[in-house]
C-alpha cells in the first residue's frame, strides 16, 4: 500500500500543478477513503503562496484500473452530478476538476472539496438529537426529489423506467448457479411486483442508494450527501423505498443491521410526505418499499453466488445472505 500512495502522490502533485498553474504546489499526507466504484483519498493541497488558492484538504477518486467506464465507474459522470447540485438544498462537495488526460491517472478521475462530517451510525449523541438529524436527512432527501430534473439530464441521464430496472435485476437473477435456498420466493415476489407496476410514478432526481451511511452530519444539519455512483432521474419513490427497507427491522433476520436507524420507516415516510410538498400514496410507497427489498435481495443473491464461486471474495454477503429469503417474503408481505 505504501508504494501505491507513494505513486499517487506523484500523480496528485502533477495534477495540481497542472490545473493550479503552480510549479510549486504539493500533494501530501495521503489517507485511504472507504468505497467500491474506484479508489479514493484525502489529501492536503498545499500551495507555494500561503495565500493562494484553492488550497487545503480534498478527495480525489479515480476509476480502477482495467474497467469499463461506465455505471458505477463512470468517473466523470458522477462529478457532473455533484455540480449539477451545487447551491441546492442538496449538500454535495465542491467539486475542483475531473477529467481523464492519461498524464495524470490514465484513467478517469474526479477532485473534490473534503467536508468533515460523521454518519449517524457512529455517533454518541443521544437518540432525540440522532432523531432530529434523520428528519432534517430524509427532508434534503425531499430537496432532491424537489429539484427540476429536465436542466440536469445532461449529469442524470434520461429517465430511467421502472420496468427497465426489473429487466436490469432479471439479469441478475435469472441464472442456475445462484443458490435456490437463498433465491426463495424471489420469482413470486418479481411477478408481484411486475403485475403491479405504478403507472404514474413521479419522476425526479434520484440517488440510487439514499441510507444512512450515505448521509454525513454535523450536529446541527446532513453537510454532505456522498456516493453518487448509482444515481439517475427515474421514479423518486425508489430512494424512499430504499431507506425505509434498511430502517425496517422486519425485513432482516439479523436485526443488527438496522440497529443504526433512528427513526422508523413510518416515520420517515410521514417526513417525507410533510416535507416534499407532494401527495404520497401509501399503496405506491408500500410497492417501493417492497420493491427496495426485492432489489436487494437479488443483489445479495448474485454477490452471495459471486464470492461462493472465487470470482469476488467478500464473506459479508454469507451474513446479508440469511436475511434475503425473509426480504422477499416480507416484500410480499408489503403487497398485501
Amino acid at each position: 500500500m505504501a508504494a501505491n500512495i507513494e505513486q499517487v502522490t506523484a500523480q496528485l502533485t502533477r495534477l495540481v500543478r497542472a490545473k493550479t498553474g503552480d510549479p510549486g504546489a504539493s500533494a501530501h499526507s495521503l489517507e485511504t477513503l472507504p468505497g467500491h466504484a474506484g479508489f479514493s483519498y484525502s489529501f492536503i493541497l498545499e500551495r507555494s503562496t500561503p495565500t493562494a488558492t484553492p488550497a487545503g484538504k480534498f478527495v480525489v477518486r479515480m476509476a480502477a484500473p482495467a474497467v469499463k467506464i461506465s455505471g458505477p465507474a463512470d468517473i466523470q459522470r458522477q462529478a457532473r452530478i455533484m455540480a449539477s447540485l451545487a447551491g441546492t438544498r442538496v449538500p454535495v462537495p465542491p467539486v475542483l476538476w475531473h477529467g481523464d488526460e492519461p498524464e495524470f491517472f490514465d484513467r478517469p478521475y474526479f477532485v473534490v472539496g473534503f467536508l468533515d462530517g460523521f454518519k449517524l451510525g457512529e455517533s454518541m449523541l443521544p437518540r432525540p438529537h440522532l432523531q432530529r438529524l434523520a428528519r432534517k436527512g430524509v427532508e434534503t432527501m425531499a430537496a432532491l426529489h424537489n429539484l427540476p430534473w429536465q436542466p440536469r439530464v445532461y449529469a442524470f441521464g434520461e429517465p430511467f423506467p421502472l420496468s427497465e430496472e426489473m429487466k436490469r435485476l432479471d439479469y441478475l437473477l435469472d441464472r442456475p448457479t445462484l443458490d435456490p435456498a437463498v433465491v426463495a420466493r424471489a420469482p413470486e415476489l418479481r411477478e408481484r411486483l411486475r403485475s403491479s407496476l405504478p403507472d404514474n410514478a413521479r419522476i425526479g432526481c434520484v440517488h440510487g442508494d439514499f441510507q444512512w451511511s450515505n448521509v454525513l452530519f454535523n450536529e446541527e444539519r446532513p453537510v454532505c450527501v456522498i456516493d453518487w455512483e448509482i444515481a439517475l432521474c427515474g421514479a423518486t419513490l425508489l430512494d424512499l423505498g430504499w431507506i425505509c427497507f434498511f430502517s425496517d427491522p422486519a425485513s432482516w433476520v439479523n436485526r443488527d443491521l438496522v440497529a443504526t436507524s433512528p427513526l422508523s420507516a413510518d416515520e420517515i415516510v410521514d417526513t417525507y410526505a410533510a416535507a416534499t410538498g407532494f401527495p404520497v400514496s401509501r399503496d405506491e410507497v408500500n410497492w417501493f418499499r417492497s420493491f427496495a427489498g426485492y432489489r436487494f435481495g437479488v443483489i445479495t443473491c448474485f454477490n452471495l453466488m459471486l464470492h461462493r464461486r472465487g470470482k469476488r471474495e467478500d464473506p459479508q454477503w454469507e451474513e446479508t445472505a440469511l436475511s434475503a429469503p425473509r426480504m422477499f417474503e416480507h416484500g410480499l408481505e408489503m403487497l398485501g
